[in-house]
């Protein structure tokens, strides 16, 4: 009893969630009623930036960029995003669901340098201070800060020279390791970890070591994203970028950091919205043959496994359709046509889990046992090969996902969630199911009279069927 319970408080849980992210107007801009799921370039559209490159640049350059632009973009969630050269000197960038050209430049616009500074004084001004005069103003520099934690126009004056001890270091992007972004449990909002490698953590103990009760400036090609107050020395190599950042904020500056420095500097020359690649009617076609194809499915178990189990089947089958879509809004995963071909693809696995347990369960009760003793036993059964098979798709998902790109990276998303929707709803919410309704499924195989009863059987089913017989005559004897 402990353990249904527990099963159907899990249930309820995942259910709630799914319905709230997918449901919940999280930006009362987007309205419809999936409107928390990003939706591709060949279904909604998105925006449009064409770049040229700074002098000459070789081939392999251009690769080069192309390389990190996709990684960019990949980092921060556009996994359907296209990046194309234009020649030798230019680069074409389709971003789907992002309206504003304007927000599409914030992130792949900047060259993403970034590095550590020491921070020599702070005014707030509506123009840019002079120059300070002197021999500790050597190689500084006044930046604007963008922390949206200080006043409007603050002037950091920094320097990337920071003096620790009788010499200086540097610290720059290209020794740190990694940058996600993280809940600020502290003060709210978002924040960016980094973690450096090797050399870097070193350096970084150094210089906080010798910048204790001072400001150290995060520079983010060339706006200050925070300058806070080293408290005491850090070690084992990780930071924090902290500002009240918002998700998406955080998330593309971390996948600035990560991705690294653009090897050139981009001129855009191009922005524009675009439309989607796909028509509308390619679109409102796809989906009513998909809900054609669902309901063809859930007709299908109800005839074949009658009204009860059939229910469980078809129900099964509805959980994960929004599991699979709450999961998507959840994780801001853009849906595209291949993604759709995804979510249809994991209808036939969670009716192919129904129906393994579904055999499973009858083959149980041909041995005689009552309908709660073979849903318990098929279930049990049943589990390692789900599992098994669910695993080996699970296996080929990921390598699509790492490997990939674009469409397919989405597809590898999509299925992946899909199958893991796929497990819970045929281990789990069909289990609740089907002990809920266990009372009132019968059990074919046994006489009228003893089917509620449970049975002792030998290995025989023809006596196991006649031994009440046999012990009411030995009773009357």
């Amino acid at each position: 009893m402990r353990y249904n319970t527990i099963r159907v408080a899990v249930v309820l849980i995942v259910l709630f969630v799914a319905l709230f992210f997918l449901f919940y107007p999280m930006n009362p801009s987007n309205t419809g009623l999936f409107a928390n799921i990003p939706l591709g370039l060949d279904i909604k559209g998105g925006s449009l930036l064409e770049y040229t490159f700074s002098g000459n640049v070789t081939p392999d350059t251009a690769n080069q960029v192309v390389t990190i632009l996709r990684r960019r973009l990949d980092d921060a969630n556009y996994t359907e995003a296209n990046v194309s050269t234009i020649g030798n000197n230019g680069i074409r960038v389709e971003i789907p669901g992002i309206d504003n050209p304007q927000q599409a430049e914030s992130l792949i616009g900047q060259r993403g340098e970034l590095y550590f500074a020491q921070v020599l004084d702070t005014v707030q001004s509506t123009v840019k201070p002079a120059p300070k005069i002197g021999l500790q103003y050597a190689g500084a520099e006044w930046l604007l800060s963008k922390d949206p934690s200080v006043p409007p126009n603050t002037w950091y004056l920094v320097n990337r020279n920071i003096q620790v001890g009788a010499g200086t270091l540097q610290l720059n992007g290209s020794e740190v390791s990694n940058a996600s972004a993280a809940m600020n449990t502290s003060s709210g909002g978002w924040e960016i970890d980094l973690s450096f490698n090797a050399k870097g953590a070193q350096d970084f103990y150094q210089i906080t070591q010798a910048l204790v009760g001072k400001p150290l400036a995060i520079v983010l090609d060339n706006y200050v994203l925070s300058a806070p107050i080293v408290q005491q020395a850090i070690q084992g190599g990780r930071a924090q970028i902290t500002g009240n950042f918002t998700y998406q904020q955080a998330q593309e500056l971390a996948a600035l950091i990560r991705s690294g420095n653009l090897p050139v500097t981009l001129n855009l020359t191009e922005e524009q919205t675009i439309g989607p690649t796909l028509g509308a009617d390619v679109v409102r076609t796809s989906i009513i043959v998909g809900l054609i194809g669902m309901a063809i499915v859930l007709a299908y178990m109800l005839a074949y496994y009658g009204p009860l189990m059939g229910m469980v089947a078809d129900l099964a089958l509805v959980y994960n359709a929004f599991f699979v879509l709450g999961m998507l809004a959840l994780t801001h995963g853009i849906l595209t046509l291949p993604g759709m071909a995804g979510i249809i693809l994991t209808i036939g696995t969670t009716v192919d889990g129904n129906v393994i347990i579904f055999e499973r369960i009858k083959e149980e009760m041909r041995t005689g046992k009552t309908s709660k003793a073979a849903i318990t036993a098929g279930f049990s059964r049943s589990t390692a090969v789900i599992l098994d098979a669910n695993i080996t798709t699970l296996i080929v998902a990921f390598v699509l996902y790492y490997l990939g790109t674009g469409s397919i990276k989405g597809f590898a998303v999509t299925l992946t969630v899909g199958i893991i929707g796929t497990i819970f709803t045929s281990l789990v919410f069909s289990r609740v199911l089907m002990d809920f309704l266990a009372p009132h499924i019968k059990n074919k195989y046994l006489p009228a009279s003893n089917a509620g009863q449970a049975q002792s059987v030998q290995p025989d089913s023809a006596k196991g069927l006649n031994s009440n017989k046999d012990k009411k005559g030995g009773n009357q004897r």
